[in-house]
């Protein structure tokens, strides 16, 4: 897969180089506040998803397992791929290290370890809608369970690895006007340009669209399931209105996880392939400028991945507030009810007590009348 660096060939094979990056103060200020908000999210999220899952006996369930695997994978992508891209974007450009053999092998590793914890996040998500699928509509058979997943999740770095092997022959480091850039080079050993080229099309296929298109179907029969169940007997209506909101609440889930992936990714599928088999784009101009928005909002979903189940799931809910409550004040309510009764009102004074940054008690009292 292209990394994003500052050379690409042109029209006739020959090699336009972009050493810098020209950009504007403003763009270059919004692109590394965003980019920076984006690793944040990505770093405590999917620490915090890994945190509550093997932290509480009960969330260690076959589905959280795989969770806890794409969070890892994503994870990686954070530490790895996105650490680095936020120092070169402060820095300005995208030059690497050197040339020398610290230069090569760190390149390898580097475009190998991206694209496998890639892999192992889309493919994890495609494992995540299966094992749901088996869940809802064929729930007798249970097809999944911990020991199967633990297969399971073996089995998806296994394949994310074989993936993303090309990528420690064909990443290389070159120079172009004096500086180092890591590249996607397969030469000489196969031809450069239809290597690439098939390269991005085995890409595509095997990184999103046949797992958009398999996600989508397994999401909509669930869906079609779920809406159609009915609680049986005579329900009241206070739980049916429960049933409904909790059909609602996965419905919700399962469209933004299924647009989270397909808004995400299609912008850098879209800059690869155009970049591989048209030449209208400038190599310098619109065609980085589409890239740097590509593996933007490609990176944006390993923290979108996390912060779907964070918001839809409560139990992730509540153990996002047990990390969070170190930091907050902490708060006990004392309430002082008195005995007088005026008419049919009674009056309460609650007394609300917290304690400050630096330990010292705080008391505050107001009043209530409750009819």
């Amino acid at each position: 897969m292209n990394n994003s660096s500052g050379a690409v060939e042109g029209n006739q094979g020959s090699v336009t180089t972009c050493p810098h990056w020209d950009n504007s103060s403003v763009l270059q200020w919004i692109k590394t506040i965003v980019y920076l908000f984006i690793v944040f999210l990505a770093l405590f999220g999917n620490t915090s998803v890994i945190w509550i899952i093997f932290r509480h006996r009960r969330m260690r369930t076959a589905t959280n397992y795989l969770i806890a695997n794409m969070a890892v994978g994503d994870l990686l992508m954070a530490i790895i791929t996105m650490i680095p891209n936020a120092v070169n974007i402060l820095r300005g450009n995208h030059d690497w290290v050197n040339d020398s053999l610290f230069g090569q092998v760190s390149c390898k590793l580097f475009m190998f370890t991206q694209a496998s914890s890639m892999a192992c996040s889309i493919f994890t998500l495609t494992a995540l809608a299966l094992e749901r699928f088996f869940a809802v509509v064929f729930p007798i058979w249970k097809v999944v369970n911990i020991k199967r997943t633990r297969w399971l999740i073996g089995v998806i770095w296994m394949g994310s690895i074989a993936s993303a092997s090309p990528m420690l022959y064909a990443a290389k480091v070159e120079i172009y006007d004096g500086a180092p850039y890591c590249l996607e080079d397969w030469a000489p050993a196969f031809d450069a340009r239809r290597s690439q080229s098939i390269f991005t099309i085995v890409s595509f296929v095997l990184l999103y669209a046949l797992p958009l298109l398999l996600i989508s179907i397994l999401y909509s029969i669930i869906i079609a399931k779920v809406w159609g169940r009915n609680i049986p007997g005579n329900a009241t209506p206070a739980n049916q209105r429960l049933l409904n909101r909790s059909k609602r609440n996965v419905l919700k889930m399962l469209i933004t996880v299924v647009l989270a992936f397909a808004l995400c990714w299609f912008l850098m599928h879209l800059n690869v392939i155009l970049m591989d088999f048209t030449d209208v784009f400038s190599p310098c101009g619109i065609s980085i400028g589409l890239q740097t928005t590509g593996f933007l909002f490609g990176h944006a979903n390993s923290a979108i991945n996390c912060c779907i189940y964070l918001i839809f799931s409560q139990d992730f809910r509540r153990g996002i507030k047990d990390i969070l409550k170190p930091l907050l004040p902490n708060r006990t309510a004392t309430l002082l009810v008195d005995n007088t009764r005026a008419g049919s009102s009674l009056e309460a004074t609650i007394e609300l007590k917290t304690s400050n940054r630096q330990g010292r008690p705080q008391a505050r009292s107001f009043k209530i009348i409750q009819v």
